[in-house]
This record gives structure tokens, C-alpha cells and sequence, in this order.
């Protein structure tokens, strides 16, 4: 099958910037399905306009949306075009519940690709229990289509050091809970005596411009302001780059209200480096997981964790449930891919 996957530049407070999630979970999905024996190809695209020059240009068996951002009157109209009449199209959500409902049309793009009514257009979750209970509630069969995480394990980097790398990358966004994990770093480093750099991902094209000043980067700032504690900044970096990042943290932190899947907490487990996470990384084991508002329960773990980063034990756990979660997803694909294989 030749499937193409497109995305959207990515418009956030009035300025564009590249969808560097998205681009990542399409990258790997692809791969997988380029391993067996698919064609993929993976384009970018400025408004649902594009769509049909890359369709046409392409010509696909199966077109996937990532994330709602096509109205439900442009993919009608792309349904109804005759010569696309045979293409599989889906749509997937990368947000749970939570980031959902910060998207103002987001449950309206859902509802009008299910009024549409249309065999040929699927609706996906990559979230298995939001999968589950957005198709009990709105009584449509939604179809889980997870991430999927190349697996490549590191050893973690020895070093003595009287300060401590914490990373906690990822979009600057309320729901990512990135001040109090700031907060709880702060006060882990104070007790270890060690000088904290806790390091975040900015945009270039967002978070450095007055009139789309990011909240979440503007409160870190101050937070920082007149702290031993120092803050570091990156801009987004391309993957191989990004894990290069990673192995000089100590450990990570990724405590946010609500996840998907994650795949900052993936790549921290796949270099080597220990992340304390929240409860909505569902995949994580229960050791590495705290609460997004009890500060002195997630002050301790992060000194656990820190203290115990460079024991093979914990690395060896969290490795094998991304193992388990990675060959789970494979099959749910297979499944999804296998049932429409036959007609081309």
C-alpha cells in the first residue's frame, strides 16, 4: 500500500513553527510500515487546501490526518471526489481529554467526521483508554492507532558533578505542568546540595516574540530570576541532536496533567536517562510516576530517582514496558493496515 501521512504547520500564537511531535510520531510510524513492505511518505502542508495537490500528486491507498485541524466540510468535500473514492482516510488524535478541550473546535471536528457517515473515513485515538471512553460517549467505534518507538537502548553517561541537569523538554503549555515541576527540581537540588540547570525546549519562532509571548516561558523566567538555580533554554533540535541532549541530563522530568503517550519520556528511556512522570503516562512503571500537586511526594521521588539513576535495575524496567507498549502497537497497526491490504 502507499500511505501518506500530513500534517499541518503548526500555528500557535500567531506565528507558525514546525509540529516537532508530529513530525516525530509520523517518522517512526512510517518506518515501522516501510519495514513491512509498505511505501510511505510524509508531507507538510499549510491549510486543508494543500491537501488535494498532495493526494492527487501522490496517489495514495490510505491518507492519515495527524491531529484535528481539517473542518469536517473540507474533508467532505474531499470524500466526494470521485477519483479519491477508493482512498482510506484517517484521522488521528494525538491529545487526550484534557488538551482536547483546550482546542476549541476540537470535539466539533470529531462530530462532524462522524455526521459525515462515511465507510472510508476512520477516526483515531492514540491513547487507549481515551480511545475506549470517547467511543462509549459518543457511541462511535473510534479505532486506536498507538505510537510506535524505535527501539534503540543507551548506556547512560558517567560524570561527578556539583550541579544537576534536569530535562524537561517538550511544548511550553499549562497542562505540561512545567512550573511546578520547576519548583520541585528547585527544592530537590537545594536538599542534594548540588546547583540546579533545568532545561526546556523553547520555540524560535514563538516564545521570543512580545506580541505571542508564551505565559508558561514568561513565569519560568521569573521563577529563575533571582535564583542560584539556573534555567536553560534550547531550541527545538532534530532527533538524533535531541537524544545527543538528552544523555547529558541526569534524569528527566515529563510530571504533566495529561498525556497521549509522550514520546519525550520514550526517548529518555531509550538513552538511558531516568524520567519521573505523572500517572498519564500510563505505559511508564509505577516507580517513576508522582503526583502533579503534591510537591513534597514529587520532591522525593526526584531525589530517589536521581540518587538511583545509575542503577541497570531501573533502566532494564522501564525498557522492557516500552518494549511491551512497542510490539502492542506494531500489532494494533498490523491489524488496522492488514484489513484493507488485500483490496490493492
Amino acid at each position: 500500500m502507499k500511505i501518506l501521512f500530513i500534517l499541518k504547520d503548526r500555528f500557535y500564537n500567531k506565528s507558525h513553527s514546525k509540529s516537532y511531535g508530529l513530525i516525530n510520531s509520523s517518522k517512526q510510524v512510517a518506518a515501522y510500515l516501510e519495514s513491512i513492505g509498505h511505501e510511505c511518505k510524509i508531507v507538510q502542508v499549510v491549510d486543508g487546501n494543500d491537501i488535494d495537490h498532495e493526494v492527487y500528486e501522490y496517489k495514495p491507498n490510505m491518507v492519515i490526518i495527524e491531529a484535528l485541524w481539517v473542518t469536517g466540510h473540507k474533508m467532505k468535500e474531499l470524500l466526494e471526489i470521485q477519483r479519491y473514492r477508493h482512498i482510506k482516510w484517517v484521522v488521528r488524535v494525538h491529545s487526550d481529554i484534557g488538551f482536547l478541550s483546550a482546542e476549541t473546535f476540537g470535539l466539533k471536528y470529531i462530530n462532524d467526521y462522524i455526521n459525515l457517515g462515511k465507510e472510508n473515513l476512520f477516526v483515531s485515538c492514540n491513547n487507549l483508554e481515551f480511545n475506549h471512553y470517547l467511543s462509549e460517549s459518543l457511541q462511535y467505534p473510534f479505532v486506536y492507532l498507538p505510537n510506535i518507538i524505535e527501539i534503540k537502548f543507551r548506556k547512560p553517561h558517567e560524570e561527578y558533578k556539583n550541579y544537576m541537569d534536569v530535562g524537561c523538554f517538550g511544548s511550553l503549555r499549562i497542562l505540561k505542568n512545567q512550573c511546578y515541576q520547576a519548583m520541585c527540581a528547585m527544592s530537590a537540588a537545594d536538599k542534594l546540595g548540588k546547583i540546579l540547570k533545568f532545561h526546556v525546549t523553547v520555540d524560535v519562532d514563538i516564545d521570543h516574540k512580545n506580541e505571542a509571548l508564551n505565559p508558561v516561558l514568561k513565569n519560568l523566567e521569573e521563577l529563575f530570576q533571582d535564583s542560584r538555580h539556573e534555567l536553560v533554554k534550547h531550541y527545538w533540535l532534530e532527533n538524533d541532536d535531541f537524544h545527543v541532549l538528552i544523555r547529558k541530563m541526569d534524569i528527566g522530568l515529563q510530571v504533566s496533567y495529561t498525556e497521549s503517550f509522550n514520546i519525550v519520556s520514550a526517548d529518555f528511556v531509550n538513552q538511558g536517562v531516568p524520567i519521573v512522570v505523572s500517572d498519564a503516562i500510563k505505559w511508564m512503571p509505577w516507580f517513576f510516576k508522582t503526583s502533579t500537586v503534591k510537591y513534597h511526594e514529587t520532591i522525593k521521588k526526584i531525589i530517589r530517582v536521581y540518587k538511583w539513576r545509575k542503577w541497570g535495575i531501573l533502566r532494564w524496567w522501564s525498557r522492557r514496558n516500552l518494549i511491551i507498549y512497542n510490539e502492542n502497537a506494531k500489532l494494533d497497526w498490523l491489524k488496522f493496515i492488514n484489513k484493507f491490504e488485500h483490496h490493492h
